[in-house]
């Protein structure tokens, strides 16, 4: 039972760290800036159950998917630093869209935002995605340690559900000025981690000092 708890324990401490529950909240909030309440509302609910979904099929049968493909883990983590990096820069330089257009065709809208870039790469992405591998596989035999695994990515998602549900009162705060402020800050930022991503790959492959 102990034992339980102490993988139970380090499996959310971990996890929490990767996924960075608060930083999320600030991109959540500059992608969906120009959404009425509602809509923000079904987008936190859709972009997490999406989330994890994802994570919880690379937990289940990530790194056996990656063996049969003949795909390294690091090409893996290069491949999503650049797909991250293309949505930062759109995130810096694009012009925020009318609120008319977010409302045609809204429910379509709304689930192709939550997939991405919501969902994937900025909730699942790289970093949480080859994190769940590695805890996976660390346990790939052990049923039970995979479900402590989902368990612990199931409670992580529902806590950005409540973050994000709590963004609403500060879009209220901020105003649409703001957000658009936090949405090109927030985007340069991810540049950042999207490049440091890359990087960290690179100087594994290549044994070079850690940045």
């Amino acid at each position: 039972m102990l034992q339980d708890f102490n993988l139970l324990t380090t499996q959310f401490v971990t996890l929490w760290a990767v996924l960075e529950p608060i930083s999320h909240l600030s991109l959540f909030l500059a992608t969906t800036s120009e959404m009425t309440t509602k809509q923000r509302h079904k987008v936190a609910v859709l972009c997490c159950f999406f989330a994890f979904l994802i994570l919880t099929f690379f937990i289940v049968a990530g790194r056996a998917l990656l063996d049969a493909m003949g795909i390294s883990v690091l090409s893996f983590q290069i491949a999503g630093g650049l797909v991250l990096f293309m949505y930062a820069t759109s995130m810096i330089f694009s012009e925020p869209h009318n609120p008319p257009a977010i409302e045609v065709g809204s429910d379509k809208h709304i689930a192709s935002l939550a997939v991405y870039p919501l969902a994937i790469p900025i909730i699942a992405g790289p970093g949480a995605i080859l994190s769940v591998v590695i805890l996976a596989d660390n346990n790939r035999h052990v049923l039970e340690h995979q479900a402590v695994t989902i368990a612990v990515v199931a409670i992580l998602m529902a806590i950005l559900v409540v973050l994000f549900w709590l963004g609403d009162y500060v879009i209220k705060v901020i105003g649409s000025s703001g957000a658009n402020l936090i949405r090109r800050i927030m985007g340069l930022v991810l540049a950042a981690l999207s490049v440091d991503i890359v990087l960290s790959a690179l100087s594994h492959w290549l044994n070079l000092p850690h940045i």
